[in-house]
């Protein structure tokens, strides 16, 4: 996971260093993997693609699908069992079976799941053992 460093002065004492985590990071490193993870499944299982397919479909390697499928990647946030995101990955596998998907409406309807994930608050849990020590008691931030 990537962190972001801030330093802010304070009256003449060394600066101590906060790392801030911002919900665009833990998406990227996190949910936006989960999502294709299960969007990765449902190609291979339930409509039964090869992993080389998938990763066609996807834009992403075979060895990407595997580590998906073997769930060695995609892993830090639990979105299966999610009803509006399992929707959502079911919607997005049969657009890419249908054939008649484009790759800005894939990757709108990816964007869609991910923002909902954050809107919804299922970030959080994740954000807490990634910054134990931030205080997220009164975080809108992915509210906006």
């Amino acid at each position: 996971m990537t962190y972001v460093m801030f330093k802010y002065a304070s009256a003449g004492k060394p600066s101590p260093v906060m790392t801030l985590l911002l919900p665009d990071e833990i998406a990227s490193k996190s949910v936006i993997p989960a999502i294709r993870a299960m969007v990765v499944r449902r190609l291979v299982d339930k409509h039964g693609m090869t992993q080389q397919q998938a990763a066609q479909l996807l834009g992403i390697t075979q060895p990407a699908v595997s580590k998906y499928m073997h769930k060695k990647r995609g892993i830090a946030i639990r979105l299966e069992g999610v009803p509006h995101v399992d929707r959502a990955a079911n919607r997005i596998a049969a657009l890419l079976v249908s054939g008649k998907a484009g790759e800005i409406q894939v990757m709108s309807r990816m964007n869609e799941v991910s923002i909902h994930v954050r809107k919804s608050k299922l970030m959080c849990s994740l954000h807490r053992r990634l910054e134990p020590g931030l205080d997220l008691g009164g975080c809108r931030v992915c509210e906006a």
